[in-house]
């Protein structure tokens, strides 16, 4: 969750779990470290530099500093399909198995179901290979034939399919959100309770009788699986916990919202300090509640039956916001670590970065750093930007060191601001130029990195002799929409 889905979820829980209470500061002195479950979050912000002696947040700065907004407009909205398309960039994808999962991630629908049967995919893969290496030898060739031909060829060689089905596994076991791209419920919830690392009695139920649990049928459950009618209970009460549609998260909504950071990183002296958003409820669980289970005989069964599902489930949330923190902590600070540059000079300074990267690093699976970056805003001497954007596909120079897209997208953004207006260089152009600086870059790429930076073409672009020149980037007035 984002900071502000956090707090709201921790004060609908206030409200509904009365053994969960928040932790205030006028009661903090009298509550015992041992008997809040263990949690102990760690401190609001931390450094990345090593010095020891540096100051802490609070003591550098200076009294009547400006308050940094806590909110910032954010304008495009991101759906499911981008969300998947951009950790399919970062992945260490073969070029096949990148083929594939466009087709998977493109049958995908908004919630975040796999439409498509694996066939079908296999149909489409080979149809692309035949149809790009062959385009002459199928002119004359009807569709029906053409169908046929390629279906002979998927029910004849099974390797096809297997392919398909081992890249949706790959998607299905490291991308985020857990549960994407299955092909049914019960395959969504199994990904996410093996995730989660729930087996047994959790996936048994899941594959044999959820309409049970519908039904709240669990006495029924207990006598076919042989077992105690509290253990069903306690795991249909996680499984309902779990997302039946994974694309929930990013149904299309407003297009301008508002946003709050996550995050937000200084530079104190040599160091860059990571501060973290706790705008939400501190909680732990209620002493009273405790004592009051523990005298046992004195309540009656209902009773000491909710008092105890009441404390499991505070117990869970505590334990949930400890995790959490830790890898939180642990991701924060092998990004700001791999990118110290670009938080000190900007943009331009910005490293090659996958998710798999920080994910070996800290020892986590890939999907959960990127359900720690999707979503999450850092406010940084560069401004506020979406933590996601810190990741960037590499390319290799010719002499073997690894440059960022981000770094290639200035370098040609500078060689058109410095073009002579006259005679501007063309994308064929730009690429040799690149090319030059050790930088290979194809033409169409040129081509689509100046359409990103609404850059127009070169014919666009010239001036002719004796008109004012408009060449500098972002000023074309014969190309952008009259303001009102």
């Amino acid at each position: 969750m984002t900071t502000l889905e956090l707090k709201e979820y921790l004060e609908q829980e206030l409200v509904e779990n009365p053994v969960l209470e928040e932790v205030g500061e006028k009661n903090t002195e009298d509550t015992d470290p041992k008997e809040d479950f263990n949690f102990k979050p760690f401190e609001d912000s931390f450094l990345v530099g090593g010095n020891q002696g540096s100051p802490s947040f609070k003591e550098s700065f200076e009294e009547g500093e400006e308050e940094i907004p806590w909110e910032s407009r954010v304008s495009e909205a991101q759906s499911l399909l981008d969300h998947l398309n951009w950790q399919l960039s970062l992945s260490n994808f073969s070029p096949e198995e990148k083929q594939i999962a466009s087709l998977i991630i493109g049958n995908t629908n908004e919630d975040g179901y796999l439409e498509t049967g694996l066939e079908e995919i296999a149909l489409l893969l080979v149809r692309q290979k035949h149809e790009l290496n062959s385009s002459s030898e199928t002119e004359n060739v009807s569709e029906e034939e053409k169908t046929a031909f390629y279906e002979n060829l998927i029910a004849s060689d099974e390797s096809y399919v297997r392919r398909v089905e081992e890249v949706l596994k790959k998607i299905q076991s490291s991308f985020d959100p857990p549960g994407v791209c299955a092909r049914n419920l019960k395959e969504c919830l199994q990904i996410q309770a093996e995730e989660l690392g729930y087996d047994g009695v959790v996936r048994k139920i899941i594959e044999d009788h959820l309409e049970d649990v519908g039904k709240r049928d669990y006495q029924k459950i207990a006598d076919i699986l042989g077992i105690l009618v509290e253990d069903v209970e306690q795991a249909a009460s996680f499984i309902s916990s779990l997302e039946p549609k994974p694309g929930r998260p990013f149904y299309m909504k407003d297009t301008e919202k508002y946003i709050v950071p996550d995050f937000y990183i200084y530079k104190v002296g040599n160091d860059l300090q990571i501060q973290l958003n706790r705008d939400f409820p501190k909680v732990r669980v209620s002493q009273y509640y405790k004592t009051l289970f523990k005298q046992g005989p004195n309540l009656s069964t209902d009773v000491k039956k909710y008092i105890k599902e009441k404390l499991e489930a505070a117990q869970r949330i505590i334990k949930c916001l400890e995790e959490r923190d830790a890898a939180v902590r642990k991701i924060m600070m092998k990004i700001v670590e791999f990118q110290r540059d670009f938080f000190e000079y900007g943009t331009n300074y910005i490293r090659p970065l996958r998710l798999k990267d920080i994910a070996q690093a800290v020892g986590v699976h890939e999907s959960t750093v990127s359900r720690i970056t999707s979503r999450r805003y850092v406010y940084t001497p560069q401004g506020t930007v979406e933590l996601k954007s810190l990741f960037c596909r590499k390319i290799e120079t010719s002499h073997g060191e690894e440059v960022s897209f981000e770094r290639v997208k200035t370098v040609i953004k500078e060689l058109i601001a410095s073009e002579p207006p006259e005679n501007p260089y063309s994308d064929d152009d730009i690429s040799k130029m690149l090319e030059r600086r050790n930088i290979k870059v194809a033409r169409r790429t040129v081509a689509k990195y100046r359409k990103i930076l609404k850059i127009p073409s070169s014919s666009a672009r010239m001036v002719k002799k004796g008109e004012k020149s408009n060449a500098a980037y972002g000023n074309h007035k014969a190309h952008r929409p009259k303001q009102v």
